[in-house]
């Protein structure tokens, strides 16, 4: 976990072309996976959640009196896809890593293509931790972080220890409010426009009754 560092008042702002050679790829970026304790934790999910449904499924067919051929093809369809999605879910759970960097935090998931979200730290808005019944006996967290316009999270990060998703936590808000502090001081102030006052007129008598004209005789 790096340090929180004051920025400077002074950001060098600028820019110079990179060479395809000097590209760095998001492979070359060293990440750390989620914690071992997850994984058991999506194995006792999967076993919660398709050993009864699996239980129920032959009593429910032997009730409604199905045959034995169509009931053994359901319970056979069932065991296949339990088996696919508890592997899929197993296999999502190795497959989470994550980065605190120095501009952005990153996160990778994914199963047969692995996805790696970057967010950097001046889109970041709000950072929150949340526990299920199963994180909270594995000493577990899941990290939520909300980027600037956006309703839902953007990163989603279980399996992460107590003590970790929470100076991880103060860490990402440290780091943003400290970009958006150095991002006013480098900000022109704003000069202040005084309301232009159009040039008076010298107001003219006019009088308040006409003048009645001397009319000449003939």
């Amino acid at each position: 976990m790096e340090d929180v560092k004051p920025l400077s008042q002074k950001i060098d702002l600028t820019r110079t072309q990179l060479s395809p050679k000097e590209w760095l790829s998001f492979d070359q970026i060293p990440l750390t996976p989620v914690e071992p304790s997850y994984v058991r934790q999506v194995q006792i999910e999967n076993l919660t959640l398709f050993i009864p449904f699996l239980i129920v499924l032959p009593i429910a067919g032997i009730v409604i009196n199905l045959p034995m051929t169509i009931l053994l093809a359901v319970v056979s369809l069932a065991l296949l896809l339990a088996g696919i999605i508890s592997y899929g879910r197993h296999r999502y759970a190795l497959s989470l890593a994550y980065g605190a960097f120095e501009h952005e935090f990153v996160m990778q998931k994914g199963i047969v293509w692995h996805q790696k979200i970057s967010l950097p730290y001046t889109r970041l808005q709000h950072v929150s931790l949340s526990q299920g019944p199963l994180e909270r006996y594995f000493k577990q967290h899941t990290l939520k972080c909300f980027s600037a316009g956006s309703g839902s999270a953007e990163i989603s990060l279980p399996g992460l220890n107590s003590d970790i998703a929470e100076s991880l936590r103060q860490h990402l808000l440290a780091k943003a409010a400290a970009v958006r502090q150095a991002q006013q001081d480098v900000s022109p102030p704003e000069q202040e426009s005084l309301p232009t006052q159009s040039p008076q007129r010298p107001s003219q008598a006019v009088p308040s009754h006409p003048v009645a004209g001397n009319d000449d005789d003939e």
